[in-house]
């Protein structure tokens, strides 16, 4: 770790910056002044923070804060708390550009477009919804591609502590709280038409038929989320009507037998209540289910950038490589000579049977173009360059083996949570800080 640190000599320079940075020039009239534009209000190790980044920040708390209706904290202690985030973060960015840590255009676009399927919208919509609501597409990428290498650095020093066994994975299944979380449980979306009291049969009758159309909408493919926003009454309306994950027990009775018998991405017919007319749909489900899944058995080669090795020169080793595999070198051979993943390099680079969704995007996606047998291109994904071998397929009842993956995801992000927090601390005591914000 102390390879990432600047010498003190280096600190020493630091401490000397300028704390402003003056913008424009000098008039050669007596009267001339000088406009202050920016100023820098922390020095942070061979990094610095300016004002417009706190400001910038603070109004984006703000906005978040008072869309919540929340009791606003004072300005001066909200200051103090988004600047102390903006250290870590800088800190954090600054272990990444040492470690050469890069995050290429097109796994930011996977990024993006991943996260505008979420909001039911291709990605050149999300960018036309997010210019609508007043923000900057080219700043949004700029902040998800930040994110993208925090998340990397975060991963690299504090994946590593986080250590599960199997016993701990085998008595939370079986305790009373693993029980409850790993109980069958239903993602689901809600529309509620509402009914009122005292209506004639000829006003009822009207709000079943704008029930029903919606249903029919809905069924010849119209978001789920905008007919939510625009018709329901329901309290999650304004969230797409999304009801989160919910047990069957934790669902009303008249939804729980309905949401049940539906198949993931089936939509309900009308359900009567006293209070209207419902619409649920499945999105997803997951617990005590049975369940198959296309499995593929691969192996693969790690080719990752690092603080001695550039991107060109990592993309420029693993082409090397896959030349060797394609000139008949055993594939095994040079994974255990060549690959940085510690966990398949000494099995010959052997990444066992693996359910959908397991890997990164880039890297799944070139594993299911790839045949039995074939070696693929090198991909790169946010963990470095890969070569990929698929050696098999199959369907595979899971349910099990999908509770113990679950189990292993609750208790991992617990762990990776506590370690996160004294991990950053750590990182924030080591790092040289010079705040100048009330100077």
């Amino acid at each position: 770790m102390n390879s990432f640190w600047p010498s003190k000599s280096t600190r020493f320079l630091f401490r000397n910056l300028f704390s402003f940075v003056l913008l424009g020039a000098l008039s050669f009239n007596v009267n001339a002044k000088i406009e202050l534009l920016d100023r820098v209000i922390a020095v942070v190790d061979s990094g610095v923070i300016m004002e417009t980044q706190l400001n910038a920040r603070v109004e984006e708390v703000l906005k978040r804060l008072q869309s919540t209706k929340a009791e606003l904290p004072p300005l001066n202690l909200l200051e103090e708390q988004v600047l102390d985030r903006l250290i870590i973060e800088e800190i954090q960015m600054q272990i990444a550009d040492r470690a050469g840590i890069k995050i290429s255009d097109s796994e930011l676009n996977q990024t993006l477009s991943r996260i505008a399927s979420q909001n039911n919208l291709s990605l050149e919509e999300f960018r036309v919804a997010l210019e609508q609501e007043g923000d900057s597409y080219k700043v949004f990428r700029q902040t998800i591609r930040k994110e993208l290498i925090i998340q990397r650095v975060q991963r690299g020093k504090v994946g590593s502590k986080v250590d599960i066994s199997e016993q701990e994975i085998e008595n939370f299944i079986n305790s009373e709280a693993g029980m409850t979380e790993l109980a069958e449980q239903y993602y689901v979306q809600h529309i509620l038409i509402s009914v009122k009291g005292g209506l004639t049969e000829a006003e009822s009758m009207a709000i079943q038929e704008k029930a029903q159309n919606i249903l029919n909408r809905l069924k010849e493919g119209e978001s789920f989320e905008k007919l939510a926003a625009t018709y329901s009454s329901g309290q999650k309306a304004l969230e797409g009507g999304f009801l989160g994950w919910r047990t069957s027990a934790e669902l009303p009775t008249l939804f729980s037998t309905t949401v049940s018998s539906l198949k993931v991405g089936e939509t309900s017919d009308l359900i009567r209540s006293g209070a209207g007319f419902h619409i649920l749909r499945l999105n997803d489900k997951r617990g005590n289910t049975v369940k198959f899944m296309d499995q593929t058995l691969s192996r693969h080669i790690l080719v990752q950038p690092s603080e001695i090795r550039t991107e060109k020169q990592a993309e420029s080793l693993i082409n090397d490589i896959y030349k060797r595999l394609l000139e008949g070198e055993d594939f095994k051979q040079l994974a255990r000579q060549y690959s940085e993943d510690p966990g398949s390099k000494m099995d010959g680079g052997n990444l066992g049977w693996a359910n959908p969704g397991e890997y990164d995007p880039a890297f799944e996606q070139t594993l299911n173009a790839t045949k039995i047998g074939e070696i693929s291109n090198p991909v790169q994904s946010s963990f470095g360059w890969h070569i990929i071998e698929v050696l098999d397929r199959r369907n595979e009842d899971v349910s099990q083996e999908e509770q113990k993956n679950r189990a292993y995801q609750i208790i991992y992000e617990r762990k990776f949570e506590q370690e996160l927090e004294s991990t950053l601390i750590e990182l924030r005591a080591e790092a040289y800080v010079d705040i100048k914000l009330n100077s």
